[in-house]
């Protein structure tokens, strides 16, 4: 995949493992002109209203608010954002309350980073043209 498609991305990481987030820093530094991140679910919210992201990558298990409280308070606000889970944990309970907030995608740690960037473009590059509605254009 051609990464300079996602340089004008600008996504939100809300990772609570520091190892984890400065991986994700230096790579995402590389690629992103601008990205945000936050440590736990509190600031990933702050973060959220402050800065309105494209899209959203997320752990779930973090402390101060975990991932899916802060997606449902986000999903109050919008439905439409798109929302990538990256968790450890792979449960029938976790796989269904993702689906029953939007999320996009769900990624099983660890994942590779190829997946990560198609999956960041398909959220939001190809899903979005699928919901144009080319009739409310007029040329």
């Amino acid at each position: 995949m051609d990464l300079s498609l996602l340089k004008d991305i600008r996504p939100l990481i809300i990772e609570d493992d520091p190892d984890v987030m400065n991986s994700l820093f230096s790579i995402f530094d590389t690629v992103f002109d601008i990205f945000y991140t936050a440590r736990n679910g509190e600031e990933g919210l702050y973060r959220f209203y402050k800065e309105s992201p494209d899209i959203i990558i997320t752990d779930l298990q973090m402390p101060f608010m975990g991932g899916f409280r802060m997606l449902d308070r986000i999903r109050m606000e919008t439905k439409i954002i798109p929302i990538i889970v990256t968790s450890a944990h792979s449960s029938k309970e976790q796989f269904e309350k993702a689906d029953e907030l939007n999320v996009n995608a769900y990624l099983v740690k660890p994942y590779d980073m190829d997946t990560l960037f198609e999956k960041i473009y398909e959220c939001c590059y190809i899903q979005t043209l699928q919901k144009i509605d080319l009739n409310e254009f007029t040329v």
